[in-house]
């Protein structure tokens, strides 16, 4: 792409330099993705807690190839309503992708990600809401769904003459 069409592209987003930031928020909105697992890896945070990182990548749409990472930590400091949602997710994707859990796979991160790493590739459909978070609301709650995605082809028939080549 050449900077005149990235700069009309940029545009046509409703960017105005005189008013706007240059850094935006790079986090999907609310809405309905079909997603492909990308990732599945096991590392340690800056507070130095163990977690799980999903990486999801939306197949389709407007937002294709753009990014949602899910972080997942069952250190026994996080109440427990915490550690029940992260349970209820990894568990949730695991079924998605086709991963049958086995003890072994659940002795710590670093196992569940290897587990959940042999269905990267496979896609799902992500439903993300975003709630309100009052004790820090630069940072709202990001809430997700999952379910088998459609047996039927996505229809991309759309298309808008000023997207073709020629």
């Amino acid at each position: 792409m050449s900077i005149l069409d990235t700069l009309k592209e940029i545009k046509s987003e409703g960017f105005d330099a005189k008013k706007d930031k240059v850094s935006t928020n790079s986090k999907l909105d609310k809405g309905d993705y079909p997603v492909r697992l990308k990732s599945a890896q096991a590392g340690v945070s800056k507070k130095n807690i163990a977690q799980v990182a999903l990486t999801l990548e939306v197949v389709s749409g407007k937002d294709k190839n753009r990014l949602e990472i899910i972080y997942l930590s069952f250190n026994d400091d996080l109440p427990e309503f915490v550690l029940a949602k992260n349970g209820r997710i990894i568990l949730k994707i695991a079924a998605m992708v086709g991963v049958d859990f086995k003890n072994k796979d659940l002795e710590d991160e670093y196992a569940a990600a290897e587990a959940l790493a042999k269905g990267i590739g496979q896609q799902f459909l992500m439903k993300l809401t975003i709630g309100a978070n009052k004790n820090n609301p630069d940072f709202p709650y990001r809430n997700y769904e999952f379910e088998p995605l459609d047996d039927q082809p996505v229809d991309n028939s759309e298309v808008d003459e000023d997207d073709l080549p020629f």
